[in-house]
């Protein structure tokens, strides 16, 4: 759970973007407000058709920095300055669930992923699982840049088999979007019918637990995409901006720093051209206090 530092700024809440927070005294650029823990994250579909390898717990990038950027690029033959300054990327630690082999950053999380939400929509490495097959229906109805996905949705349904109830903080959640309005302001007209395709085949697949059903009774579910699309906080990690982020911090030379930069400046811009935007693991979360 995330504990609000009260000294820096006070909480308030409005009918029309719900929980804020106003600042109590001057803020430094870079303090920390507070930390916390997503209840439940999820990387985005087509991030993960595109290997953008993360975990399937926390979203923390999984390649090397030099393999992100080779990949981001389509340039194997790419070097990163100062490779001495790479943070390291230990892959001895990766685990991978024993049945649909996804991959964790470490044993904690899975057995913590496992725990809480996985066992129970684990596909078992079944390539024609209906949940492969509604994941590719969701990517045809959700193009980038996604605000939620199938990946969040099957975790929250893990969440309720695997504890057997429906969180209270769900309830929490599904006021603060009752509170801004009509929540199907946020999904477009022509995507109703679409989802209830998609309701109908987790129903097939989950409908045999009892709350598994009222979750997905159609007014709630279109709430609780709602619900995902405006609370959920984003998350983008990347192994490459760690990377930048070190390299910027060293105490070099004036002619060093401007041999930096200008190499970095070319992978910047071979990047842009590739990807453009899309440069990090994106995925998105629910959090106790972010996501009010």
């Amino acid at each position: 759970k995330g504990k609000l530092a009260d000294t820096f700024c006070t909480p308030f809440l409005t009918e029309q973007s719900g929980v804020g927070l106003r600042a109590a005294r001057k803020i430094n650029a870079q303090s920390k407000l507070f930390r916390e823990e997503p209840i439940i994250s999820g990387q985005y579909s087509w991030g993960i058709v595109y290997g953008y390898e993360a975990c399937h717990h926390c979203l923390k990038s999984l390649e090397t920095p030099l393999g992100m950027l080779r990949r981001l690029t389509k340039d194997q033959d790419l070097t990163l300055p100062l490779p001495d300054k790479t943070p390291s990327v230990d892959v001895s630690s990766f685990s991978f669930c024993p049945g649909c082999k996804v991959m964790f950053c470490s044993e904690k999380c899975l057995k913590t992923a496992l725990s809480l939400y996985h066992a129970p929509v684990c596909t078992n490495g079944d390539p024609d699982h209906p949940l492969i097959k509604l994941d590719e229906m969701w990517r045809s109805m959700h193009y980038p840049p996604e605000t939620t996905s199938l990946v969040m949705i099957v975790k929250v349904i893990g969440l309720i088999i695997s504890s057997g109830r429906i969180p209270d903080i769900f309830g929490g959640f599904y006021q603060a979007v009752e509170n801004r309005g009509n929540t199907h302001k946020v999904l477009k007209p022509e995507l109703i019918s679409k989802l209830d395709l998609l309701r109908d085949g987790l129903l097939q697949i989950f409908g045999s637990n009892s709350l598994v059903q009222q979750l997905l009774v159609r007014e709630n579910f279109i709430s609780l995409i709602a619900l995902i699309g405006m609370n959920g906080q984003g998350i983008g990690t990347s192994s490459f901006a760690d990377y930048c982020k070190r390299v910027e911090e060293l105490p070099l030379t004036k002619d060093e720093k401007e041999n930096l930069d200008e190499r970095m400046e070319v992978l910047y811009d071979k990047i842009d051209e590739e990807v453009g935007m899309f440069t990090n693991v994106e995925g998105t979360g629910l959090y106790e206090l972010q996501s009010k």
